[in-house]
């Protein structure tokens, strides 16, 4: 694993974009990745550190910020339309952990994905990586490439308050 050093400019809450860590389950994740991407919010220092399952929980399984379920909503009509497999409740059932790190994703026709939460000394890491399959995961990738940074940052952030409201 390789564990990063820290701006003084990260104060808790902030959240930046970063490159992809190398950790033990993402250098396994997939056979090949098409595209990836890594977000990392800062936290407090002195709050608790939760285990990496938790802050995994709390960014996927626990309530999305209201513009990101409606996205998702619109997501599930649109790919219905175009033949690509809707969403389903184990799309973020946990593949693998460490102590310091949990591996979510999934694998359908169209694309695989993984998103790692890494638990850092001082933050938390979210990386994404994914593999396209067909044209049709060409396609739809190529839409979500776009969206998916404001998604990220959006929920990381709303699980940062939520675990800093915990500690």
């Amino acid at each position: 694993m390789t564990i990063r050093s820290h701006s003084v400019a990260d104060l808790p809450g902030t959240i930046r974009e970063m490159p992809v860590p190398t950790t033990p389950l993402l250098a396994r994740a997939l056979p090949h990745v098409s595209w990836s991407d890594a977000f990392a919010v800062a936290v407090p220092a002195g709050q608790q550190v939760h285990e990496a399952q938790v802050w995994a929980d709390a960014i996927f399984r626990e309530s999305p910020p209201g513009w990101v379920r409606v996205l998702f909503a619109v997501r599930e009509v649109i790919v219905r339309a175009v033949g690509i497999e809707p969403g389903h409740p184990t799309v973020f059932d946990t593949v693998e952990r460490r102590h310091d790190e949990v591996l979510l994703g999934t694998d359908q026709r169209h694309l695989g994905f993984r998103a790692s939460v890494l638990v850092e000394p001082g933050r938390v890491v979210v990386t994404t990586v994914v593999e396209v399959h067909n044209r049709r995961g060409s396609i739809y990738s190529a839409v979500v490439r776009r969206l998916h940074p404001m998604v990220v940052r959006s929920m990381l952030a709303r699980a940062a308050q939520k675990m800093a409201v915990r500690a």
